[in-house]
This record gives C-alpha cells, sequence and structure tokens, in this order.
C-alpha cells in the first residue's frame, strides 16, 4: 500500500496545472473591486467561505485597526520563490495601517502547494513567526492536504483574528490535527497486510471501468442550445446571464474530466500492483490526458454533442478562425484582445448560430457596467507624487470603447516613510491599493500541502 499512495502522488504532479503567469498588477485588490478582503484569483473558494472571511477580517479591522487580505492564486510563475511573491504583493498593495505597519496577507498558490502568510513588521511581537508557523502546520495544511481549501482557509483566518484581538484560542497539538504522509502509509500497510492483493486488484480493475463508463456515458449526452440568426445572443459559461439569472453550467465539461482521470487512476494502480511495475502506472494517466486535448480540440466546449433547441437537430462547430464574423463588435474585442475564448456552432436546418464564451480567471472583473462588455479598461494617471511630508494623489478611469462609458475616481497615495526605504520591497510599497499604506520586511512563515 505504500506504493499506492505513492502511485496516487505521482497521477497529482501529472494532472494538467495551470500554464499561464500572473504579475502583481493583475492580481485584483479586493479593497479597489468590491471594498472586501479577499481575492480569489485561483476559483477554489466558495461564495459563503468569502462572505465569511470578509465579515472576519472586517471585525479585525474595526475592533484593532490591523488590515488582512487572503489571495489565491493559480501559481507565482516568474517569481524567485512564492515567498518572494508574497512578499512583494503585500507591499505593492500596502497591507496594514502607515507607521503602524499591521498588515497580514495570507496567500494560497495552487500551482506551488504552497502556502505563505506574510506579517507587517508592527505584528512581530502579538503575531511571532513561530505562532504563525503552528497556525499553518496545525489549521491549515492538514485540511489543504484532504482538498478542503474552504475548510483550511477559515480555520486559518479564524485562528490569526484571534490572536491579533487579544483572544484565547484553542491550541492543538500538531500530532492529533495533522495527519502526516508517514501515519497513512503505516495505517495502510497494516490493513493491506489482511487483505489479499488479488481481490484489491479486482475491485480496482472494476471500478476504473465502471467510472470510465460512466464517463463515456455522460460525455454521448446532447446539449441543447438555442440558435438565433446572426449569432447575437453570446451565452457565458462562468458568468451569470442578466436574462436568465444563471451560467450555462449544463455545458462544463469538467465533471467529465473528473470521471475521466479518477478511472485512469483506478486503472493505473491495478497496473502497477499486478504487474509491480509502476512505470506502468503512468499509462492510464497519459491516456486520459490525450485524451481530454482531443476531444477538447474537436468539440471544444462542451465535451458532449450540441443540438438545437428547436429542431432537435445536430449543430456543426465552427471553426475559431471562421467565427469573429458572427461575433458582435464587443465580443471580436474582448477575444481580440485574449480575455475570453468563443465556442460556436452552426444549425443547418434553422439556419442559427449558439455561441458560448468562457472569460479568463483575470478578465472576468473587467466588464462594463453599462453594455455588459468584457472591453474596460482601467488607466491611472498621477496627479501628485507622494513625499516623504505629504500624501500623494491619482486618478483612475473606467472606460469602455464600445459604449463609451467613462468613470473617475481619486485615490490617495500614503506618504512616504522611513520604513518603505529600508525594506527589501519598499519601493512599491501602497503604490497601488486602498489599503493603508503599511509595509513588510519579509516577517511571516509558510508551508506546502
Amino acid at each position: 500500500m505504500p506504493k499506492v499512495w505513492a502511485a496516487v502522488l505521482l497521477v497529482v504532479s501529472l494532472l494538467p496545472q495551470p500554464a499561464w503567469a500572473i504579475t502583481l498588477e493583475q492580481v485584483p485588490n479586493p479593497r479597489r473591486q468590491y471594498g472586501g478582503w479577499v481575492s480569489d484569483t485561483a476559483n477554489i473558494l466558495s461564495s459563503s467561505t468569502e462572505n465569511e472571511l470578509n465579515r472576519l477580517i472586517t471585525q479585525l479591522e474595526q475592533r484593532t485597526s490591523a488590515e488582512m487580505a487572503v489571495v489565491t492564486v493559480p501559481n507565482t510563475q516568474g517569481y524567485a520563490t512564492p515567498k518572494d511573491f508574497t512578499t512583494q504583493l503585500f507591499n505593492y498593495w500596502g497591507i496594514g495601517k502607515a507607521g503602524q505597519n499591521n498588515g497580514v496577507l495570507f496567500l494560497i498558490s495552487v500551482g506551488d502547494r504552497r502556502v505563505e502568510i506574510e506579517t507587517g513588521r508592527g505584528l512581530v511581537a502579538i503575531l511571532p513567526d513561530s505562532r504563525v508557523q503552528q497556525i499553518i502546520d496545525q489549521q491549515i495544511l492538514p485540511r489543504f492536504r484532504d482538498g478542503d481549501f474552504d475548510g483550511g482557509t477559515l480555520a486559518g483566518v479564524r485562528q490569526l483574528t484571534s490572536v491579533l484581538q487579544g483572544q484565547p484560542v484553542a491550541n492543538v497539538p500538531a500530532a492529533a490535527s495533522e495527519v502526516t504522509t508517514s501515519t497513512i502509509a503505516t495505517s495502510s500497510g497494516a490493513v493491506a497486510q489482511g487483505i489479499d492483493s488479488s481481490l484489491v486488484e479486482g475491485i480496482l480493475l472494476l471500478l476504473g471501468i465502471i467510472i470510465l463508463g460512466l464517463g463515456w456515458q455522460r460525455s454521448r449526452m446532447p446539449v441543447s442550445l438555442r440558435a438565433e440568426r446572426g449569432g447575437r445572443q453570446v451565452l457565458s459559461l462562468t458568468r451569470r446571464d442578466p436574462r436568465t439569472g444563471a451560467v450555462l453550467s449544463s455545458v462544463q465539461s469538467d465533471p467529465i474530466r473528473l470521471f475521466l482521470y479518477s478511472g485512469s487512476l483506478c486503472l493505473g494502480v491495478f497496473l502497477g500492483l499486478s504487474s509491480g511495475n509502476w512505470l506502468g502506472f503512468a499509462l492510464p494517466v497519459v491516456a486520459a490526458m490525450a485524451t481530454d486535448g482531443t476531444l477538447g480540440r474537436k468539440r471544444g466546449i462542451p465535451f458532449q454533442p450540441v443540438v438545437c433547441q428547436a429542431c432537435g437537430r445536430p449543430m456543426r462547430l465552427i471553426q475559431p478562425q471562421l467565427l469573429d464574423k458572427y461575433l458582435p463588435q464587443e465580443h471580436r474585442l474582448a477575444r481580440s484582445r485574449g480575455r475570453a475564448r468563443y465556442y460556436g456552432w452552426f444549425c443547418p436546418t434553422c439556419q442559427g448560430i449558439a455561441v458560448v464564451v468562457r472569460e479568463g480567471t483575470l478578465s472576468r472583473h473587467l466588464y462594463c457596467p453599462r453594455c455588459q462588455a468584457l472591453t474596460l479598461d482601467l488607466t491611472t494617471q498621477v496627479l501628485r507624487e507622494a513625499t516623504y511630508s505629504s500624501s500623494g494623489l491619482k486618478l483612475e478611469i473606467l472606460s469602455c470603447p464600445i459604449c463609451g462609458y467613462r468613470s473617475e475616481r481619486e485615490v490617495v497615495i500614503p506618504e512616504l516613510s522611513d520604513t518603505d526605504t529600508d525594506s527589501d520591497f519598499g519601493g512599491d510599497s501602497g503604490g497601488d491599493s486602498d489599503f493603508g499604506g503599511g509595509s513588510s520586511g519579509g516577517g511571516g512563515a509558510g508551508g506546502s500541502w
């Protein structure tokens, strides 16, 4: 059984990971976006969790003036380490009050499988690095290893806010809260000694075949889309439609991927156990990845066949290079800027077009409030530079080239302080944020799951 767990870790490492890199400027500032404290760029937190996190941190800020941001990112490619990215983002936003430096940044990098908690210099006495490490090891990592991002994030923030407010917290021993890989392997090995290996192999083989069969059946279920002449209506896979109040969830291909990779995992473990050669374990996983890519190129999104809602006849996939002439101007602009991917189908019977859009994770906040197009541009003009004796002022301009929407807002740039110059990344402190203008010299702790 220890080999089984090693195989599981191998499959996880082979699963597709986000390939794009994210910069500091691309991380949406929650204070500027909606006045909150959570920026879920990796899309791993539920809305209820985000609401609870915002409530806890707002309460913390009201009682102590300390500020905390919770950020999730796909990865930190382009930076030396996740810690380097976290420190730079902390100082770029200026988390914490100026002069007090009482900020905390809770960052989760999914691709790096890494948690980093950065603290401002003003919190060294009440929240030392050793205490931060204890919270990460006891409250966060055990839940993250079980795939419970909501639970781990909430538990970590609750502990941090309790410490910062001077409230007593339960000190759960690490041995009681963290299940290590060695503990799992030892327990699994003890159980496996009493089970006939052939029975285990038979169960894995049967389970893999059943799961793949269910995935195949799901992939053959047609999706009904409404075909319109001219293709003016564009349905979103991720954003709530103002007409229907819901996203096009029936077109999502994620459930099929879950069946595909789960079944391949069972077959891979079966081959590894039966042959004794764990190199064969990767074959089903590689085959699943190839199948995933082939179906994606052949049908786009979704995997399922698409039928016309009016006549029930199969629709034909429109090639990407031909789709532009069917798209409205605002969608052509969004596509040319790389903010979304579009998929279209043509009904030969009704002579209509159905178009589906999947917005990029980092562009979903750029919808124009007037025309609802993904074409909003943000530009910044510095009206007055900040100095060591006075604050600065900048003008943020939101504009839409399609409908002419324009919105302006003046934002105060905190005055410079001595702490900004002697920190590792103080030159960018508070440069583009609505936080209080705090800074960090690299305090805090981190951990991997």
